[in-house]
């Protein structure tokens, strides 16, 4: 069985029309910013650690727990507190490219006890088109920014800010698929 140590609504969604049977088992641990980590280093630590609070609660199976940041011109991005600050970031990041970044902790259970750890991160290039300040207000009528690192939905239909995308498009959305599903198998 698989165990997703993570209550992301995009993540289950991913898991879910790739066709992964699993059950959602929420974390213990929340995440710290350290802002003077490099942004690889802390996804995989806060990876780490949310399938490490999961530990305890299942006998057999693999947990699978991520981790999602945005970087931009030498800062941490990650969800912003109220709609000025999603306005703030969202302000920021567009016309730029910046990185997002995902750490993934896989987790093999056996007995109760770990047998095996995998920790990776992958990151994606990405690029949001230029938006005034009316652009953003409405963007935001479209897609709640409060509970996305960087203020946006990659994957949302609504407002089509994105410009372009290097790299893995579900890294951006939270769970890079192509690097997980075969390490499930």
């Amino acid at each position: 069985m698989i165990y997703l140590a993570s209550t992301s609504p995009r993540r289950k969604t991913l898991l879910t029309k790739a066709g992964v049977r699993f059950r959602v088992i929420r974390p213990r641990y929340h995440e710290k910013h350290r802002r003077r980590m490099l942004p690889s280093r802390l996804v995989m630590m806060h990876a780490r650690m949310k399938a490490e609070s999961c530990l305890g609660k299942i006998k057999e199976g693999l947990i699978l727990s991520a981790d999602t940041l945005v970087y931009c011109k030498g800062k941490i991005i990650g969800k912003p507190k109220n709609l000025k600050d999603a306005a703030r970031i969202l302000g920021r990041l567009q016309g730029n490219w910046h990185m997002v970044y995902t750490g993934i902790a896989l987790f093999r259970v056996e007995d109760g006890r770990l047998k095996k750890r995998d920790v990776f991160y992958v990151k994606t290039k990405v690029l949001i088109k230029k938006l005034s300040p009316i652009a953003i207000r409405s963007y935001f009528k479209k897609v709640n920014p409060l509970d996305k690192a960087g203020a946006y939905a990659i994957q949302s239909p609504h407002g089509g800010i994105i410009e372009k995308v290097r790299g893995s498009f579900t890294n951006a959305v939270g769970l890079p698929l192509e690097k997980v599903i075969p390490r499930l198998k």
